[in-house]
């Protein structure tokens, strides 16, 4: 394991490459648990001091191509900041590979409960209770703990800085009425548009998690972060289909497994339609397996079909032509089914049950045809 260490006034700022995969690979990986609740799910909209704090860092270092996003912000805590705080920043950055400091030091707190309640220094310094929270919620960063906190360590001189440049009094007088409408906003439609009620009831609400806490950010540089246990950190400048859409994948993802519908799908791996679709997408999607492009696919019809029945997605079949290039064919398809057949899409198991009786595998192309006649799209428009 490399371990680089630069003198910063006595102190070492740490840099540890093995470290940084780690994080990167956990960050990814960590939401695909199939862990069965009970409660219907609610989806609640934050503000946080905290974490657009920790998002500045992205931002206030003198390489930092984000600095062009947010010039005045950059002009008040950026060009005031000392050379061993930009220094720091730097030596982070490059351990990372990446001028996004904050989705990897964001997701590790988050793993603490109530991270977004105590003063951040204080998270960070709290050694016992990053480590009660590790044995807790995630056993698996436990082989790390000594690297994860020297690296809270190295960051929170810069924190302080940056409180004590004003940003605290910054944020509330600036940016917190802003976050603050924008989390009423998102919570409005919500409830105008009873999407959730359609969510638990699509999914049954025993295959979907209690609650997934959506932060939205000041800073967050127009980036969307996952965090732990399904929650996630989304700009302020998203819509209200972006924020949904990209909160509630890895939920769906869950739900979908849970119910069983990958293995009640997989006939279609026969389908040479799928097969051809499938091929033709790796270089978009990255994708390696049938079954996942499968799956992936009947996410993708998912989100698309709650978002358009409730109002967020005007012409869903626009988007999906467009999303990834068009890559989820197989979407397009369960998408008119769902959109055709509403007595049979009460629940996702009941439509995908529906449908597989239908026996579409052989005849995916002729669906796949008709929903975008249906759709009155054309094939290869966007």
């Amino acid at each position: 394991m490399k371990t680089n260490w630069c003198a910063q006034k006595g102190a070492p700022v740490f840099v540890n490459n093995h470290l940084a995969f780690l994080l990167k690979k956990w960050h990814n990986q960590y939401n695909h648990s199939n862990i069965i609740f009970e409660n219907p799910m609610d989806l609640l909209f934050h503000h946080s001091y905290n974490l657009d704090l920790l998002n500045l860092l992205n931002i206030v270092g003198v390489d930092s191509p984000y600095k062009t996003l947010y010039p005045q912000i950059y002009s008040e805590f950026g060009q005031p900041l000392s050379l061993a705080s930009q220094e720091i920043l730097k030596q982070v950055s490059a351990a990372l590979g990446s001028a996004l400091i904050s989705p990897a030091i964001a997701f590790v707190l988050s793993i603490i409960p109530q991270f977004d309640k105590a003063p951040l220094l204080d998270l960070m310094l709290d050694q016992e209770g990053f480590l009660a929270a590790l044995e807790q919620n995630e056993p698996r960063l436990l082989s790390q703990k000594d690297q994860l906190f020297i690296l809270f360590q190295v960051l929170a001189p810069v924190i302080q800085e940056i409180e004590l440049l004003g940003f605290r009094e910054y944020w509330l007088s600036e940016f917190y009425p802003v976050v603050e409408e924008r989390v009423d906003q998102m919570d409005d439609s919500l409830f105008r548009l009873n999407f959730m009620e359609g969510v638990n009831r699509f999914f049954k609400q025993e295959n979907l998690p209690e609650e997934v806490n959506i932060f939205l950010s000041a800073f967050n540089a127009h980036h969307g972060v996952r965090l732990t246990r399904h929650n996630s950190m989304l700009d302020i400048s998203f819509s209200d289909q972006k924020i949904l859409d990209f909160s509630l994948h890895e939920v769906i993802q869950s739900a979908v497994t849970n119910l069983g519908i990958p293995d009640l799908l997989h006939p279609l791996v026969e389908d040479p339609f799928i097969r051809l679709a499938f091929e033709k997408s790796k270089s978009v999607t990255a994708i390696e397996e049938i079954e996942t492009y499968i799956q992936e696919n009947i996410v993708e019809a998912c989100k698309v079909y709650l978002l358009y029945k409730h109002g967020f997605l005007p012409d869903p079949y626009s988007y999906l032509q467009s999303h990834q290039q068009g890559a989820f064919i197989l979407a397009v398809i369960i998408l008119d089914f769902l959109e055709w057949n509403p007595n049979s899409a009460d629940t996702l198991t009941t439509a995908m049950k529906s449908w597989m009786d239908q026996q579409p595998v052989g005849n995916l192309m002729m669906l796949y045809q008709q929903a975008m006649q249906r759709a009155g799209k054309e094939i290869g428009d966007s």
